[in-house]
């Protein structure tokens, strides 16, 4: 088992239990005597800048990484090179701490000699810099010299130097040097000048010359991201045993079941407020790692409770570092609120409205008394902490006004509409043309003026389409619509009560009543890719067709226009006219599964039934969809059949079976 909460970053897990990590110290900060720290002055980002003192907070800027130490601590004369770092911890690329190049001039030989110039470390006014080294190119000067970075510390004791190998902790005094390139002047060290602009660090401190500055050092270590690690006295593990404390808003009572969970990024932590009688009180744990953890993580957190009658409730809180915190969470009840208005729309004060599960048993409140209540002078009415699923609200006026509807937590509006009268219609649909014959089988829509729709086919002897309980009375439309007919819509007045008869006209379409071909087409979706249309029917000769991929066009007048091998279609099998007449006769219209990778039943397969008028415009006679059949999916889906004569009159049977066979198999 590992530790949990895990440990904090500066420490690991040893035996379940959070130690501080060994400290690897890789990094290291420079003080003046009197507190100030050096510093990268314009900043290491610029790739240059004067090394000089801050009064500033230390941060990134005025830290250093140095290379681990062989042996730790750090011992007086050990060489090191300081690498400056960015704002996330990390290493600048070859941005260092370095010493400035100064121009010495190299006495002549003659007069005639050409003045010759070279470059050393340091020397007067000489800045120390926090920069990449030289590039190339530098006259007399050998570029990547690692004697330009590279530093000597040397432990102060007293007044001078402590012997070579003396060890060099934290809060030690020391010098910093280096060695330089000019032969009279081996090695000089740092010196703080404050009586420059700005103030800096120079390297051209030396025997019987300017004093090395004792600089007090800080080694610790550095983590990219986690920058300076703090004391050592910092808890490894924080968490606060935390629970959630759950009433009513209004109330302040205690809500019994309700569950709270911590939402991510947490960890799954939740509890549950025990039932009635309850506290209302839900101690926080999780499983975590294959145990139940019960302290939770310092820091933010944000808790959701959920709970039956209630509304979600979501709030943030603080986990402190150790000990216990209570959080509370009140939660507003779930209402239901709507108004009972009549036929007309106008509010019925003083109505009473009943609250109660689908079959008609009451629903009690919290308080265990029936959901029951009397509309207010707008019709207005309201439940609270109503328990959440499928209800159904009342009045004691008309069944029609009852309302059933599923409440979750954010509750519902309801508006109940009391029917005071109501009307029923009779709409008959006759043919125009025919001494308005009553037709059967047309398709009939009542929109009425609060735009609710009602559709019914007109069936019966005679043929009509019945609509009772017709609300509201006023205006509204009836549309009729019928194959071979040209669609009509008539204005219709609703009476208050009664019955009214409605009579709507149609008139014959000829383009549709005297087609010159039919169509058959098919669609489908992305698998099976090969789905495809066969028709067999007579051949004008005694005998019959069968068109399919392989014989396109096996009779004049029927034609397969595309073999659809690896796509959705439409594939169209297309029946016209043999001198101005069509071959009467039997046509037989079904579908093979071709490539097979699956079943019809995912297909999206449909066939469409069009016949074609004199300017090739379809009308739509019949669609089928593969998703209406029933039984087990075969090879074969056998659609429909249809018989015509020879003018194009049209009789159509739906077989929609599914048929053992393959491609070769004729239905």
């Amino acid at each position: 088992m590992s530790c949990w909460p895990p440990c904090s970053a500066w420490c690991e897990c040893v035996g379940d239990r959070c130690r501080p990590a060994p400290l690897k110290a890789n990094a290291i900060r420079i003080r003046t005597g009197d507190g100030r720290y050096l510093r990268a002055l314009n900043g290491p980002s610029t790739y240059f800048g004067y090394l000089g003192p801050s009064s500033d907070p230390p941060g990134a800027w005025d830290t250093f990484l140095i290379d681990e130490p062989t042996t730790w601590p750090v011992r007086s004369g050990d060489q090191m090179v300081l690498h400056a770092v960015d704002d996330t911890w990390r290493p600048l690329a070859d941005v260092l701490i370095r010493v400035d190049h100064g121009v010495r001039l190299l006495p002549k030989k003659s007069k005639k000699d050409p003045q010759l110039v070279t470059y050393q470390f340091g020397g007067p006014d000489r800045s120390v810099l926090v920069s990449s080294p030289f590039e190339a190119g530098y006259p007399a000067y050998r570029p990547g010299d690692p004697h330009e970075w590279t530093f000597t510390i040397t432990k102060i004791e007293g007044n001078g130097p402590a012997p070579l190998g003396t060890p060099l902790n934290t809060g030690d005094q020391a010098t910093l040097s280096f060695a330089t390139r000019a032969p009279d002047q081996p090695e000089r060290a740092w010196r703080l000048r404050d009586d420059t602009l700005p103030r800096r660090v120079d390297g051209d401190a030396e025997p019987a010359g300017p004093q090395a500055t004792v600089f007090t050092v800080e080694f610790n270590e550095v983590r990219p991201d986690l920058g300076w690690r703090p004391p050592a006295d910092l808890p490894c593990r924080q968490c606060a045993s935390v629970t959630a404390v759950v009433t009513r808003r209004d109330t302040g009572t205690p809500i019994a079941g309700a569950h709270v969970s911590a939402l991510a990024p947490s960890e799954p932590f939740a509890g549950d407020t025990p039932p009635e009688p309850s506290d209302g009180r839900a101690p926080l744990a999780a499983l975590v790692e294959g145990a139940l953890r019960d302290c939770v993580p310092a820091g933010r957190m944000t808790l959701q409770a959920t709970a039956n009658r209630f509304q979600i409730a979501t709030v943030t809180a603080t986990v402190p570092d150790q000990g216990t915190v209570d959080v509370p969470i009140a939660m507003d009840c779930t209402m239901v609120t709507g108004r009972v208005l009549d036929a007309a729309g106008s509010p019925m004060p003083g109505e009473w409205v009943f609250l109660t599960d689908p079959q008609g048993t009451p629903l009690l409140s919290p308080d265990g008394y029936p959901y029951q209540t009397r509309t207010d002078l707008e019709g207005r009415f309201q439940f609270a902490c109503v328990p959440h699923g499928t209800i159904k609200l009342s009045t004691d006026r008309h069944p029609s006004a009852d309302r059933v509807v599923v409440i979750g937590p954010p509750g519902a509006h309801v508006e109940l509409i009391v029917p005071l009268t109501a009307a029923t219609v009779i709409v008959r649909v006759v043919d125009a043309d025919n001494n308005d014959q009553p037709l059967g089988g047309a398709n009939v829509r009542l929109t009425t003026s609060d735009t609710v729709a009602r559709t019914d086919t007109t069936s019966g002897t005679p043929p009509q389409a019945t609509f009772a309980t017709v609300l509201p009375a006023g205006a509204a439309t009836v549309r009729a619509t019928m194959t071979g007919y040209v669609p009509n819509t008539v204005p219709a007045t609703i009476p208050a009560s009664g019955t009214v008869t409605i009579t709507v006209r149609l008139r014959r379409d000829m383009a549709v009543q005297v087609p010159t071909a039919f169509v058959m087409q098919l669609d489908w979706g992305a698998l099976p890719r090969d789905l495809d249309l066969h028709c067999a029917g007579p051949d004008n000769a005694g005998g019959r067709f069968h068109c399919l991929f392989n014989a396109m066009q096996p009779e004049p007048f029927v034609r397969l226009d595309v073999d659809d091998r690896n796509a959705t279609g439409p594939e169209r099998i297309t029946v016209t006219q043999v001198a101005g007449a069509f071959v009467p006769g039997d046509y037989h219209c079904w579908i093979d599964n071709f490539s097979g990778e699956q079943t019809f039943t995912n297909s999206g397969a449909s066939v469409t039934l069009l016949s074609l008028d004199a300017s090739s415009l379809p009308t739509q006679r019949g669609r089928w969809v593969v998703a209406d059949l029933s039984g087990a999916p075969e090879r074969l889906w056998q659609v429909m059949r249809f018989t015509i004569d020879a003018q194009g009159q049209l009789t159509i049977t739906a077989v929609m079976t599914y048929q053992s066979g393959d491609w070769t198999t004729v239905l």
